[in-house]
């Protein structure tokens, strides 16, 4: 097996975490775990961005939070749904992250902070966030001017969800899917980048398998459609996606799995990889520059596919 490529940013990080003391994140109870989750977040990550204004309120059962770029206008809106495994992370630890794709998009965005496991196991944090996007689909008032569209965006465990959501949906409602080194199998594969990377990348074998568990305690579940996607068919309407994937990450064959179905399917589909990066670069901004031009990179392809999407919905056809 060939030494795989490492940006300097990503050793330097990758050293850090190795120098510290302290059990392995999979054998902490998930409050210790979700508490080191926000730690990481303040090391790593950019501050949220101030000039885009928040508003919290609950909508289809869960806590929501609305970010606006600026005064609220008729349009699509984008859904976004966090990573963590289904077992950790919550409004703040994407908090920054909802704001640079309101800034970068010029959309309304709304965070789904959906139950977690192993409280909640699966499949309620897929159920939580398909009724969430139905009722924001309505816009509730809180959003301040009418919806016109919805998009979903989402990262690893969360790119899962919005993948889900967008299936159930469909292209009828859903004008585009972001996914950032989406979850696709939930089967512990012993091949792959699953197996090249299971441990030394920040996310390891032992802490996705130790999620798969908290959320699937039924083993005969894990291969499900909504959680191992890749060894489903498709939903017959998907929107298009844009997907993007670290290089040293548990989980860059599952999105470029994700992504190839799609393409056969016929779906529209932008791939961006993120050579030499790992898993969770989208949540660790400052520390990762490299990884940070290209999520925004991403946000701005998944704005024009909305924007196209939304333009095609409202020309006339004869």
């Amino acid at each position: 097996m060939s030494t795989p490529f490492i940006l300097p940013e990503t050793a330097a990080v990758l050293e850090l975490l190795k120098a510290q003391e302290g059990p392995h994140l999979a054998e902490m109870p998930a409050s210790d775990t979700r508490a080191v989750y926000h730690l990481l977040g303040e090391l790593f990550d950019h501050p949220a961005d101030t000039d885009i204004r928040t508003t919290d309120f609950v909508g289809a059962g869960c806590n929501l939070r609305a970010y606006f770029p600026g005064p609220a206008r008729p349009g699509p809106i984008i859904v976004y749904m966090h990573g963590g495994g289904w077992v950790i992370g919550d409004l703040g630890t994407h908090n920054a992250l909802c704001t640079r794709i309101a800034r970068l998009s010029g959309l309304r965005v709304v965070a789904i902070d959906y139950r977690l496991a192993p409280e909640h196991p699966y499949p309620a944090a897929h159920e939580d966030c398909v009724s969430v996007a139905q009722f924001l689909a309505d816009g509730p008032a809180e959003l301040e001017a009418m919806v016109t569209g919805i998009a979903v965006a989402g990262d690893s465990a969360g790119g899962n969800l919005a993948f889900h959501v967008a299936g159930k949906l469909g292209s009828q409602s859903v004008l585009g899917q972001l996914l950032f080194y989406p979850v696709g199998d939930c089967t512990s594969p012993e091949t792959g980048s699953y197996q090249e990377f299971a441990e030394g990348y920040l996310l390891d074998r032992r802490l996705m398998d130790r999620f798969i568990t908290d959320y699937l305690p039924d083993a005969e579940r894990r291969g499900d459609a909504a959680v191992s996607p890749v060894y489903h068919d498709l939903p017959a309407s998907l929107p298009p996606a844009v997907i993007l994937t670290a290089g040293l990450d548990p989980l860059r064959d599952q999105g470029r799995a994700l992504a190839l179905k799609c393409v056969e399917q016929g779906v529209e589909v932008h791939m961006l990889e993120a050579a030499g990066l790992i898993h969770g670069l989208a949540t660790m901004r400052k520390a990762l520059p490299t990884g940070d031009a290209i999520v925004g990179r991403a946000i701005e392809i998944f704005a024009e596919v909305i924007r196209a999407a939304q333009a095609n919905r409202e020309e006339p056809h004869i």
